[in-house]
């Protein structure tokens, strides 16, 4: 049961939302709910009400010492989930975001937000089939559905919407029917609104502590973090357009990677609306769910299917938790949920790739290049002081091979997390001494092959990322620049000539 939403005020659901922008524009969304402050300010309360009691556990337990329970760390992270779960489907996105964030959480309370991917409680069947309803003209979903009625219950809910299983009356081909929950896009607005507000608010208390020099001058991003996060909400609540973006993957992705190995589930547009999407239903299991040999098999394909969109096509699927990649009956990797993509422009496809032939050889200039380029890093950095610290860094982490199978080099990544976790706080240090900013397009990226990785560990407990990423790579940058241009990389290349020619043959 879903409590505490502003949808639960007589006043907002009188609310007409015609006025919101059905894209981004936090200008068109301020002046929107600048009109409705009482409905903002009692919003406000509703989460502060939520959040207060939370934080005051978490501080009472840092401060006690119990924190370091484990007992205490899993009854705090269930009680974090059921409160984003409480305050509505933009909190439930953030939390999904911290769901592949070790970094930021300990394990028991990433466990707990990897249940908000796929566990989010269901909204009344009646209410998706008046919406059905009203978003394709019909009198009846009998109309255009066979075995959709009240008496139906959805086989997946999410954040913003819940899927049903049923059939087309004319043709017989069976769908996946996802249905948007109501009101969202006031919802997602409303709390946008205010997180953005308040991140204004964190923004001036930071200028000022930079004023009096209480803490050091950065740039600040709160507000364009919370832009980029908004931007992707806003698109997944347009299922037209994740309908094409579905299209596209069809058209641009699948032929490069192969049919016979990569699907992405077709499109029916009579039976799709901006709060209704029809796909083909896929007859498969989860990828992290399948038998060790299928996992082995399929995550090399989806490490090329996101390599290839993120140095190829330049628009990836950018939602990859574990319930979005499937196998079907013909043992193909499918992508499912197409809400949330990104665009990376045709420079920065290049520029990744010629950062990673520097990285590749060591180049730690090239690379420094390649980061200004590419956004990471401004164009007035100190290059002189910073290139030295990342060789530093370079040279630390480079892996000798833990054992050789044949002619392949195993890297185990066990021991390779251990041996990063030795020059972290290096890194760690770099990033706050330096004006570091990652592209929201490259963090996306880094999720999917962590939640690729964390997949195949459970096939393969010697799985290494950097191994298999690396023949795509080498493979793209020749593509790209040339054999001759990257052969002295090939020179210092960790895996011999012989096994990445072995291996690129295996991925055709």
């Amino acid at each position: 049961m879903w409590l505490h939403w502003p949808h639960d005020n007589a006043n907002f659901q009188t609310l007409s939302d015609e006025r919101l922008p059905r894209t981004y524009d936090p200008l068109m969304i301020q002046v929107y709910w600048g009109e409705h402050p009482r409905i903002a300010v009692r919003r406000v309360l509703q989460i502060a009400g939520e959040v207060s009691p939370f934080l005051a556990r978490l501080v009472y337990c840092h401060c006690s010492g119990d924190l370091k329970e484990p007992e205490v760390q899993q009854r705090l992270a269930i009680d974090f989930r059921l409160l984003l779960t409480r305050l509505g489907p933009t909190f439930i996105k953030f939390g999904q975001m911290l769901s592949i964030r070790p970094d930021v959480l300990p394990p028991v309370a990433v466990y707990e937000m990897q249940k908000l991917c796929d566990s989010v409680p269901a909204f009344p069947t009646s209410i998706a089939l008046r919406t059905i309803e009203e978003e394709l003209n019909l009198l009846s979903v009998e109309q255009l559905f066979e075995g959709l009625n009240e008496e139906s219950l959805p086989i997946a809910a999410a954040s913003l919407g819940q899927v049903y299983r049923c059939r087309l009356r004319v043709g017989g081909t069976m769908v996946a029917l996802k249905v948007q929950r109501p009101d969202m896009l006031k919802t997602v607005s409303l709390d946008l609104y205010i997180l953005r507000k308040y991140c204004h608010f964190v923004e001036g208390v930071k200028a000022q502590l930079m004023a009096w020099d209480v803490m050091a001058s950065r740039r600040q991003f709160d507000v364009e973090l919370l832009d980029t996060f908004a931007g992707a909400s806003y698109q997944e609540l347009d299922y037209v357009q994740e309908g094409k973006n579905q299209e596209r993957f069809t058209k641009e992705l699948v032929p490069k990677v192969g049919s016979s190995k990569l699907h992405v589930p077709a499109v029916y547009w009579v039976a799709t609306s901006n709060k209704v999407l029809a796909s083909e239903w896929i007859d498969g299991v989860q990828l992290a769910r399948s038998s060790p040999e299928v996992i082995r098999k399929l995550v090399a394909v989806g490490v090329q299917t996101y390599l290839t969109q993120l140095l190829d096509t330049g628009f990836f699927h950018s939602d990859p938790h574990p319930g979005n990649l499937l196998v079907d009956k013909q043992g193909r990797l499918v992508l499912i949920d197409f809400g949330l993509c990104a665009s990376v422009s045709r420079p920065d496809t290049e520029g990744m790739t010629a950062a990673i032939v520097h990285l590749m050889n060591g180049q730690m200039e090239g690379l420094l290049q390649d980061a200004v380029l590419l956004g990471f890093l401004p164009e007035n950095v100190d290059r002189e002081s910073l290139v030295p610290v990342l060789q530093r860094i370079y040279d630390a982490g480079q892996l000798k091979a833990k054992e050789m199978v044949g002619n392949r080099a195993m890297y185990r990544s066990s021991e390779r997390r251990k041996h990063f976790s030795a020059i972290s706080h290096d890194l760690n240090q770099v990033f706050f001494d330096y004006p570091f900013t990652v592209p929201s397009y490259f963090a996306l990226i880094t999720r999917a092959l962590i939640t690729l990785e964390g997949i195949a560990l459970t096939g393969d407990p010697s799985f290494d990322i950097f191994h298999a990423s690396y023949p795509f790579a080498r493979r793209h940058a020749v593509e790209v620049f040339g054999f001759r241009n990257i052969n002295q990389v090939l020179q210092n290349s960790p895996i011999p000539l012989s096994q990445l020619v072995k291996m690129e043959a295996q991925m055709m």
